[in-house]
């Protein structure tokens, strides 16, 4: 009895050992989606800015809703306005391999799109208050997700003062048809501004979240260029962006 006793002991201490092993790994898999997910506005952002760069000279580009996204391999950027609880889609844009922008008039899913749009304009009209407390520019992005739900996403864009702003981010989730406001997600921290000059070493305060953020990884990859190495600090881990001998970026990540 006192022999089963003792192995029972045993095994429930090396049962106990492992499960603190596993809650001291890095959480790699959702680091990875974090990083999927910025890089992908990073490429958003980089093709909405060149569709809204070119119509700003002839037109009041704030008065439409901008966005842009990838489909079967091409990336697509739409303006388009919110009249009557519905979303008209005004322009279909599209580049080739130089970044030339064209008008496309091919046919598209427009229940994505209006749902997209939709989802953008309500999601902007319940954000202006928070744009208009803590008086930032913000870059908003359009992301569909596996379940179908919308998610619009906002994180801060950099400023015309020349600093680069990192320590919030929000995204409101709304169902399938981006009418319908499900759930509200968002991470604050203190809102801190960067100069962009001599390159350094950058620590980003993320330590009261256990993990990286994306609006984070949003930031190290926007502005990674500008340091020599950017880490993000957070409760229980370290995870650096570097750039190696060959020009190449890694992360390297490392509990506390």
């Amino acid at each position: 009895m006192k022999k089963i006793l003792f192995l029972i002991i045993m095994l429930a201490f090396v049962l106990t050992g492992k499960a603190q092993s596993v809650l001291r790994e890095f959480d790699t898999l959702r680091f990875n989606e974090n990083l999927a997910l910025a890089s992908n506005f990073i490429e958003c952002e980089f093709y909405t800015q060149l569709a809204t760069s070119k119509f700003s000279k002839t037109e009041n580009v704030s008065s439409s809703e901008w966005f842009s996204y990838k489909e079967n391999n091409s990336w697509h950027t739409f303006a388009g306005d919110s009249k009557d609880n519905s979303f008209k889609v005004t322009k279909h844009l599209t580049f080739d391999s130089l970044y030339t922008i064209s008008e496309n008039t091919d046919t598209y899913d427009s229940v994505k799109l209006v749902a997209s749009g939709s989802a953008l304009s309500l999601a902007n009209t319940q954000f202006q208050i928070i744009r208009d407390t803590c008086n930032l520019y913000f870059n908003s992005f359009v992301n569909r997700n596996p379940d179908q739900t919308v998610s619009i996403w906002f994180l801060p864009a950099f400023q015309p003062s020349g600093q680069a702003v990192y320590g919030c981010e929000w995204e409101y989730v709304f169902d399938k048809t981006g009418k319908k406001l499900l759930r509200q997600n968002s991470f604050t921290n203190i809102m801190t501004g960067v100069w962009i000059g001599q390159p350094r070493e950058l620590w980003l305060n993320y330590r009261n979240s256990d993990k990286p953020t994306v609006g984070s990884v949003f930031f190290s990859l926007s502005f990674r260029d500008y340091f020599t190495r950017i880490r993000i600090d957070t409760r229980k881990s370290t995870s650096t962006t570097t750039k190696d001998s060959a020009g190449d970026y890694t992360w390297t990540h490392k509990l506390k």
